[in-house]
């Protein structure tokens, strides 16, 4: 879901990240309250409430060719759940879930991120963050794994994130 090669697709998730990952898809999938409204609005949200796409199913919306596809899923997988809450030039703002033992590959958004953890962990290397903890990247490189038992985080991007590998 992004218009440059080796960027994520959706929320990175992924948000995009998922990424997780670029999320500019999200908003020609309807994801999120603000994607289609006025970003600059005061708006109410449940979690619950809001779509959640794999990287998987983020990739068949996408139109990406199969090799764009495969080297999303070889960077962020394919299982990767992404909730976009907000998507503007300035804010974005995913909830993300890993399961266990989930992992991507080192990766950057090309935006200041911050990640903090609701539930389970996140290992960044020898670096873990649990419940209550979280990361800051100043748009380098990194990469993560779920704990045994998942993960679920809010990330928040200065910006619209894509996803490079260099």
């Amino acid at each position: 879901m992004t218009d440059a090669p080796g960027n994520a697709a959706g929320a990175d998730a992924a948000g995009a990240d998922a990424a997780g990952a670029d999320a500019a898809g999200a908003d020609a999938a309807g994801l999120g309250p603000a994607a289609a409204d006025d970003p600059t609005r005061p708006f109410f949200y449940s979690v619950a409430d809001l779509p959640a796409y794999s990287i998987a199913q983020m990739m068949e919306r996408s139109g990406a060719s199969d090799e764009e596809k495969e080297k999303m899923f070889g960077l962020f997988g394919r299982d990767l759940v992404t909730r976009t809450i907000l998507q503007s030039s300035r804010l974005s703002v995913f909830h993300e879930v890993a399961g266990p033992k989930e992992r991507v590959r080192p990766h950057r958004h090309g935006t200041h991120q911050l990640t903090y953890v609701l539930r389970g962990s996140l290992h960044y290397g020898n670096r873990v963050t649990s419940a209550g903890m979280g990361y800051f990247s100043p748009d380098r490189l990194y990469s993560w794994t779920a704990g045994e038992d998942g993960a679920e985080w809010i990330e928040i991007h200065a910006g619209r994130p894509q996803a490079f590998v260099e």
